[in-house]
């Protein structure tokens, strides 16, 4: 896709409006707030050598993120048996739960991202396919929690990501309208709940996701750094 069909935030004052305006800001987890890449590739090859199958690399595993821990492992088993899926599903959440970020830490100008919101009177929502026990204790541990005005993970709700309805969920609980609200993720997931759900979107390219399969979703805006959003609030 051409890079003209899609915007970049820029000094062009309309699109910082766009931003600036909104009263809730809703954030992906994993590739969004998070590098939490080493730890879930960890868990999966312990669940995998659990299971008697070899390991696999990272960068293999960190394809299958975003849609949640059933789809991860049959992303990475490769293997339609429900039975082998449940039992891997369960290894996996018992092991990740107990070892949630050894090795994860914030994306840079995050946390001062969330400062900055809370000073301007913004809400802060993180909306993952994530299991919700396990994502609030990486939020916890790495000491963002108290930015939060909601978190809601893959099981907190019916419906996961794509589907627009834990992103609507989340914006009715904080009081505000879709038009009001941005959804900011890496992933295609992300852009098309955020979109069906009528929110402004906005792409991360330094995440997990592809950028090539997350562009045709038409993203709102697309940038390379959080501190983009962060010069809208403190510029």
């Amino acid at each position: 896709m051409d890079r003209q069909n899609y915007q970049k935030v820029s000094g062009v004052q309309d699109q910082i409006d766009l931003i600036r305006d909104k009263d809730i800001f809703l954030f992906d987890l994993d590739g969004t707030v998070i590098d939490s890449s080493k730890d879930i590739a960890v868990a999966v090859n312990y669940t995998l050598e659990k299971l008697g199958k070899d390991p696999l690399e990272e960068s293999e595993i960190i394809k299958h993120v975003g849609y949640g821990g059933r789809r991860l492992m049959e992303g990475v088993l490769k293997k339609d048996d429900h039975l082998l899926i449940d039992r891997a599903v369960s290894i996996f959440r018992e092991y990740y739960f107990k070892n949630p970020a050894e090795y994860t830490v914030l994306y840079p100008y995050v946390e001062d991202l969330f400062i900055e919101l809370k000073r301007k009177d913004k809400k802060i929502g993180i909306v993952t396919n994530k299991y919700e026990d396990i994502s609030r204790r990486i939020i916890e541990k790495l000491g963002v929690d108290r930015y939060l005005d909601i978190l809601l993970g893959g099981d907190s709700v019916e419906r996961k990501k794509p589907d627009p309805y834990p992103v609507l969920y989340a914006v009715e609980k904080l009081g505000s309208k879709p038009e009001k609200s941005v959804m900011i993720g890496d992933s295609e997931a992300d852009i098309q709940a955020g979109r069906s759900a009528g929110l402004t979107t906005v792409f991360v390219t330094y995440g997990f996701g592809k950028e090539e399969k997350v562009i045709v979703h038409n993203p709102d805006f697309v940038i390379g750094d959080i501190s983009q959003l962060l010069d809208l609030f403190s510029g």
